[in-house]
């Protein structure tokens, strides 16, 4: 008799428990679950550590930790099942569960809970012990993926370099030199070029160290109700009002610059939230462990503690707790009291730590201990983004220079042979057989080694160079916020400045070359 549930293929009791294996093997969802899992453990190893203060059972702590979000609570959620429903011993049950855990460190933390489970390890001490094992294990995680992001940003600067030194040659020997079809060689290099781009994009994204800023609540902060208001509307414009730019006829730059326009109030207000979220995740730390010694020392309850702390002391938080403590004192249900003052600050980390404190607090925990679990675990998350934060600048600063860098070498490449081929083509048109017969003098070379491009071919590359320019804007766009990390709406605010920036470019470029060339030219 076999009994199915969650992915579990249960047998009879006597015959063990395995799980199914299927097929089908999701990969994105497998990247994002071996990203996101160190942080996970942190998050949820600190709530049970935070729970067990109160004296609970060990049924209780797996229970409540089962509730929460991520993906270790839903292995714990089986644990819990086969528990509860088919009559496991805790420390069975997390054994079989780690058996079929692919995360070395998700499986290694389910059999030392095993462990002790079986020996009778007393919950709290155990659980306080792996919290701050875990914080160290995570901190190194994180500064190991800082190392190999500053790395790794390096070699995305070497590897645009090199791509857009790949497209010059290409633009200087297809419109210099007769090479075969244009077509098919711009085709090949366009290739190489989002192949080479979008490689380094993804590898950023890879290497990056994975958080999650922004909350996912109903409540939103000021700038993220702003921000999904028009959104709706600007994000399909981004879109719409290009393609009716070059249906138009209109000259590019200006499509460009439409883009610009339209990604800019999402992108400014994007980093103003992200600033705000960034500034109220460093005042967190001191907000808790101030609460918890002041509930902890007096034994009052959190509102009451609230009334006591010094307001100024909060920092960015101070107008938050403000309205958090006129809202418990008017009688509000305090889950929904904190709910708004999570979901008002806009910031994941505030979220769920608040959620750690206020269920730890409820089930009787000593609010002083709690208070300092919950943020040593909040000032080590802190520090770490403020040293991401250090080396996503200094990529940023240096991807906008080379960017305008960049496109610029490109257009002026191509201002320049359109200059000469069109007075190379001027001079043969006007004393073509003035050419023709000196030509007949030289055995071979000259000017039949030239390629003089016809109208259609001069068409091509002024359309190629702006896809070029489309390109390294996009790649440079999605590099900066996968460095930097946060909010996608981040992506509108670098976006912003570099289709600002390539839309001058396509603008001045040419003004720039016809002052260098027409002097020498005459055209």
């Amino acid at each position: 008799m076999e009994f199915k549930f969650l992915g579990l293929r249960l047998p009879s009791r006597s015959g063990g428990v395995s799980f199914s294996r299927k097929k089908r093997i999701d990969f994105g969802a497998r990247i994002k679950e071996d990203q996101a899992m160190m942080l996970d453990l942190l998050n949820i190893i600190t709530y049970m550590s935070s729970i067990a203060t109160s004296d609970i059972d060990r049924a209780k702590i797996i229970e409540l930790a089962s509730q929460q979000d991520g993906i270790t609570a839903r292995y714990l959620d089986k644990v819990r099942l086969l528990a509860e429903n088919y009559g496991y011993d805790y420390a069975d049950a997390c054994k079989t569960v780690a058996e079929n855990v692919k995360h070395p460190e998700l499986k290694d933390f389910l059999i030392r809970l095993s462990n002790a489970l079986a020996t009778g390890e007393d919950e709290e001490k155990f659980l306080r012990i792996e919290a701050e094992q875990i914080v160290e294990k995570y901190t190194n995680k994180y500064l190991s993926d800082v190392d190999t992001l500053r790395k790794w940003t390096d070699g995305y600067t070497a590897l645009l370099v090199s791509v857009t030194m790949v497209i010059a040659i290409f633009l200087i020997s297809s419109m210099l030199f007769r090479m075969g079809d244009v077509g098919v060689m711009g085709f090949l290099a366009g290739v190489l070029l989002c192949f080479v781009c979008f490689l380094g994009v993804y590898i950023i994204y890879r290497v990056s160290p994975y958080e999650k800023t922004v909350h996912s609540l109903d409540v939103r902060s000021k700038e993220q109700d702003i921000l999904h208001g028009i959104s709706r509307f600007l994000l399909p414009a981004v879109f719409v009002v290009p393609l009716a730019i070059f249906m138009a006829g209109m000259d590019e730059w200006m499509a460009f610059l439409a883009v610009s326009l339209l990604l800019a109030p999402m992108g400014i207000i994007a980093i103003i939230d992200a600033r705000n979220i960034e500034r109220r995740d460093r005042d967190l730390s001191s907000f808790l462990k101030s609460l918890g010694a002041a509930a902890g020392i007096t034994g009052t309850t959190l509102a009451v503690a609230i009334s006591r702390l010094d307001k100024k002391s909060v920092g960015t938080l101070e107008k938050f707790v403000r309205k958090l403590y006129k809202r418990l004192i008017h009688g509000i249900n305090p889950r929904v009291c904190w709910h708004y003052f999570a979901g008002e600050t806009g910031s994941e980390l505030v979220n769920r730590y608040t959620r750690v404190f206020l269920d730890a607090v409820e089930l009787g925990g000593d609010p002083m201990k709690i208070g300092e679990v919950v943020s040593n675990s909040v000032l080590g998350v802190s520090l770490l983004r403020a040293k991401r934060k250090l080396v996503a600048n200094g990529f940023v600063n240096l991807v906008i220079p080379l960017h305008v860098t960049m496109c610029g070498l490109i257009m002026f490449i191509y201002e320049m042979l359109y200059t000469f081929n069109s007075a190379l083509l001027r001079l043969y048109q006007e004393h073509g057989e003035d050419i023709r017969k000196g030509m007949e003098h030289i055995s071979t070379g000259g000017l039949g080694f030239f390629n003089i491009s016809n109208a259609s071919d001069i068409e091509f590359f002024s359309k190629y160079v702006i896809f070029v320019i489309l390109v390294l804007t996009l790649a440079n766009a999605f590099a900066s916020k996968y460095a930097a990390g946060g909010s996608n709406y981040k992506i509108c605010f670098y976006a912003f400045i570099l289709f600002m920036l390539s839309a001058f470019i396509i603008y001045v470029m040419p003004m720039v070359s016809s002052v260098f060339f027409v002097p020498f030219t005459g055209s």
